[in-house]
C-alpha cells in the first residue's frame, strides 16, 4: 500500500538586499505562496540613486505583480531629442508606438517612487501570499549554499530553502557562488548625477528644450567627440529633472572611492566647452553633486551554487547606456518566481535555480556587454537609439511568458 502524497509546503526564502531587484523578487516569490524574508544591511529601506527608466519589458513584469502606475508619478518615455554642445539640434529618435507594438508604454520615474511601490506590494497584508518580512541593519557576511545556512555580521545564523543574492555590484554572496572575488573593473568613465527643480525653468524660454520642445522623453547633449554627454529627463510628475553627465575620468579609478562629492564649479570646468545654452542649465545645480565611477561586471562563469543564486547587479551590473540595467533585475525576479512555483520542494531548488540561470544569463549578459561597448566604442555610441531591431529585442521581450515556457519544457513531463 503506497503512502499518501505529502501536502505541498511553502519554501522558506531569504533575499539578501532590499533594492529594486531584491524587492521585486520578494513580491514574485510571495505571490507563489512562499515565506519570504529580506535582509538589508542598511538601517533604512530605501533605494540609493535618482531617477530611472522603466521600459516596456520591465513594466510588463510589474503589471503581473499588481503595481499601480499612478503611484510612480511617471512621465512617458517616447524617444530622445539630441543636441550638440553648441545648442544646435542633432537628431530626434522617436521610438515606435510602444503601447501598440509591445502592449505597454515605457516611462521614467524617480527611483524612490518605484522602490516605495515595491515595498507596498511586498509588505501589504492585502494581496496574494503572506506579507514579506524585511530585516534592516542585518548584513549577511557568509553562506553555506549547500546547507542553505547563512550568517549575519553579528554571528546570528539563519536557514532557508532558497537564498537570493540581490546585494548589488559589490556583492558578498557573489564571491561564495564563484569561489573567488570578482570586482567590476574600472572603465575610465565617471558621471555627475544631480536633480534640478523644474520650477526654476518656468518663465525662461531658453530652457524650453528641456521640457516643452519635442517629444516626451529624454534629452541628450553631446560633445564634439561624444566622450562627454549628458542625458536628462523629467520625473515626479515633471517637477524634477534627472541629470546624468558621463565623461572620461582623469584619475586612476582604482586609487579612488567609487563615489565622491563635487561642486558646481567642478561640473562647469569639466563641461566648459559646452555652449551657453547648456552652461546656463548647469548653473541651476546646487552643491554638493554626486560623482560615480561607471563600472560593469565581466561575464561570470555561473550564477548559482546549491540553494544560493545571484540576481540583478550582483550577477550582471552594467552601465546605464541602454536604460535596461534595473529592467534586467526586474525580469530576473519575475523569471525566478516562475521557476519556483508553490509545490517546489527543497530538494528541487538547486535544479530550479540552474534553470533560471540557463534562461536569463545570455540575455542579461547581452545587455551588459552592449551597454559597455555603446559607451566606450566610438562606432557604437548611440546605437540603441538608432536600432529598431535592438529596441524590439529588449522592449518586446515577455519575461514571464518566456519563463513559464522554459519551466514547462524543462520540468513538466507531458
Amino acid at each position: 500500500m503506497s503512502s499518501p502524497t505529502a501536502p505541498s509546503k511553502p519554501l522558506d526564502v531569504a533575499i539578501v538586499g532590499a533594492g529594486l531587484g531584491g524587492l521585486t523578487a520578494a513580491i514574485a516569490l510571495r505571490r507563489q505562496g512562499h515565506l519570504v524574508k529580506v535582509f538589508e544591511s542598511s538601517l533604512r529601506s530605501r533605494d540609493i540613486g535618482a531617477a530611472i527608466g522603466i521600459p516596456p519589458n520591465s513594466m510588463r513584469v510589474l503589471e503581473t505583480l499588481g503595481y499601480s502606475l499612478g503611484n510612480l508619478r511617471s512621465t512617458e518615455y517616447r524617444g530622445v531629442v539630441a543636441y550638440n554642445a553648441d545648442g544646435s539640434k542633432a537628431y530626434t529618435a522617436t521610438f515606435k508606438d510602444q503601447a501598440e507594438n509591445y502592449g505597454v508604454q515605457g516611462c521614467m520615474c524617480h527611483r524612490s517612487e518605484l522602490h516605495d511601490e515595491l515595498k507596498r506590494l511586498a509588505l501589504s497584508e492585502e494581496g496574494a501570499g503572506v506579507a514579506v518580512e524585511i530585516h534592516l541593519g542585518t548584513e549577511i557576511v557568509d553562506c553555506d549554499p549547500e546547507a542553505g545556512r547563512f550568517t549575519a555580521q553579528t554571528g546570528e545564523k539563519y536557514d532557508a530553502d532558497v537564498i537570493v543574492a540581490a546585494d548589488g555590484i559589490r556583492s558578498t554572496m557573489r564571491t561564495i557562488v564563484i569561489g573567488h572575488p570578482v570586482v567590476a573593473p574600472a572603465t575610465g568613465l565617471c558621471a555627475f548625477r544631480w536633480m534640478a527643480d523644474a520650477s526654476k525653468l518656468e518663465g525662461k524660454p531658453e530652457f524650453d528644450w528641456v521640457l516643452k520642445d519635442g517629444i516626451s522623453g529624454g534629452r541628450l547633449v553631446v560633445g564634439q567627440d561624444y566622450a562627454r554627454r549628458c542625458f536628462l529627463y523629467p520625473c515626479r510628475d515633471r517637477t524634477l529633472i534627472n541629470v546624468t553627465m558621463m565623461h572620461p575620468d582623469k584619475r586612476d579609478q582604482d586609487q579612488h572611492s567609487w563615489y565622491a562629492r563635487v561642486t558646481r564649479s567642478d561640473v562647469l570646468e569639466e563641461y566648459k566647452d559646452f555652449g551657453p545654452f547648456f552652461q546656463s542649465f548647469i548653473a541651476l545645480v546646487e552643491d554638493p553633486i554626486n560623482m560615480w565611477q561607471m563600472r560593469a561586471l565581466p561575464v561570470l562563469s555561473t550564477w548559482s551554487k546549491g540553494r544560493l543564486v545571484l540576481l540583478g547587479d550582483a550577477a550582471h551590473a552594467t552601465l546605464p547606456t541602454l536604460g535596461q540595467g534595473a529592467a534586467m533585475a526586474v525580469e530576473d525576479a519575475g523569471a525566478l518566481g516562475c521557476m519556483l512555483p508553490f509545490g517546489t520542494t527543497p530538494q528541487q531548488v538547486p535544479a530550479r535555480l540552474a534553470a533560471y540561470q540557463d534562461l536569463r544569463k545570455e540575455r542579461d549578459e547581452f545587455v551588459t556587454v552592449e551597454s559597455l561597448e555603446q559607451a566606450t566604442v566610438p562606432a557604437k555610441r548611440g546605437l540603441f537609439h538608432r536600432s529598431e531591431e535592438m529596441q524590439d529585442l529588449l522592449n518586446g521581450y515577455d519575461a514571464i511568458a518566456a519563463a513559464q515556457e522554459h519551466f514547462k519544457k524543462t520540468f513538466v513531463v507531458s
